[in-house]
């Protein structure tokens, strides 16, 4: 009985293995720089659209497209009278594009406004999924939601 207890005590113990060398130091390679983000391709329906929700303020009857992280809003439609004005950094001549197809919209310090029964807005109301304003200077890729035809239907 003490040969199998010997046995078993000698299997426990350990074997000392030679102790390997340290790892040699290797610099790491340097990341390869990114590529060039591709410039848009297809059109504008492929669009990522802008980041964002739309807000409707009954009390000043606008509906206002706030992006993520923001208290300014891109674009606002604010029904004035019998008019809607369309406000948002873009300028000059814009292209406004719907499923529709392609209207100008002409921005002047900051702003446009369109008669109430404009055929334009109840494009972009009724534009499949989104509508986008393009200007030289950038342009907006949004999505369409309730609250654009709220403030047109209270402004009619």
């Amino acid at each position: 009985m003490a040969l199998p207890l010997t046995l078993l005590v000698a299997s426990c113990s350990a074997i000392p293995t030679p102790e390997a060398p340290p790892p040699q130091s290797v610099a790491p390679a340097p990341a390869p720089a990114p590529a060039p983000m591709p410039a848009p391709s297809g059109s504008w329906e492929e669009r990522a659209l802008n980041n964002g929700a739309w807000r409707f303020d009954a009390g000043s009857r606008t509906a206002a497209f706030v992006p993520t992280g923001s208290a300014s809003p891109l674009l606002s439609l604010t029904c004035s009278g019998g008019s809607i004005r369309m406000t948002s950094g873009l300028a000059g001549d814009v292209s406004l594009r719907t499923s529709a197809g392609i209207d100008q919209i002409r921005f002047e310090g900051g702003g446009a406004s369109l008669p109430a029964r404009d055929p334009r807005l109840d494009r972009i109301a009724f534009s499949r999924g989104r509508f986008a304003l393009e200007s030289p200077g950038g342009g907006l890729t949004l999505p369409v939601q309730s609250e654009i035809g709220r403030v047109i239907e209270d402004c009619r």
